[in-house]
């Protein structure tokens, strides 16, 4: 593995590491009309919905107002650990297949491989 991209790893994994909190699912914000007596809907809210797949089925939590940040805080962590580990794996694919993984059309995998195009020119 060349040296680039072995920084580039460690830098991901510190980075990764400094990430504190994590939840799973995402986290809504619903605001609903109520009637008026003589007037047009009042708004009210936030009310805030915190949504996550569990044992295969969509679970439903309200969340107080109070506890929201620190949750969305939690959901933005998991999704941002999510992007690094997506990058980490590009970079040592990368690595194991000699590439440079700055190249935009480096040897990318395709159905076919080149000496099968070639027979059929």
């Amino acid at each position: 593995m060349n040296g680039k991209i072995a920084r580039q790893r460690q830098e991901l994994l510190l980075e990764m590491a400094r990430i504190e909190r994590m939840e799973t699912g995402s986290l809504s914000e619903e605001y609903r009309e109520v009637p008026a007596s003589g007037g047009p809907p009042q708004r009210q809210g936030p009310y805030f919905k915190h949504q996550a797949w569990v044992d295969g089925r969509n679970r439903t939590r309200r969340i107080p107002a109070s506890e929201a940040p620190a949750l969305r805080e939690a959901v933005e962590g998991r999704q941002r650990f999510e992007s690094l580990s997506a990058e980490f794996i590009e970079l040592t694919v990368a690595a194991t297949r000699g590439e440079d993984p700055g190249k935009k059309n480096s040897a990318k995998l395709s159905g076919k491989s080149a000496a099968a195009k070639r027979k059929r020119s």
